[in-house]
């Protein structure tokens, strides 16, 4: 898959929030610059701090709260 050169020079990243799929009481966020990036620290969060079983529904509602944002 080509990297863009958006993707490259970093103009675009992503930000995901623990409350807007988990406790609504969790302040924990990340950001970075792709979702492939940031997908493995969201699941051991998930894993460790809220003993979740990241199955496909999981990653369907994950990545839908994944939100994209201009540096």
């Amino acid at each position: 898959m080509p990297i863009t050169e958006r993707e490259e020079h970093g103009k675009d990243k992503v930000s995901f929030r623990c409350s807007d799929v988990g406790p609504k009481n969790c302040e924990w966020q990340i950001s970075g610059n792709s979702e492939a990036e940031i997908m493995p620290k969201i699941e051991q969060h998930g894993r460790e701090k809220h003993n979740m079983k990241i199955d496909e529904d999981t990653r369907k509602k994950v990545h839908s709260a994944i939100h994209k944002k201009a540096a």
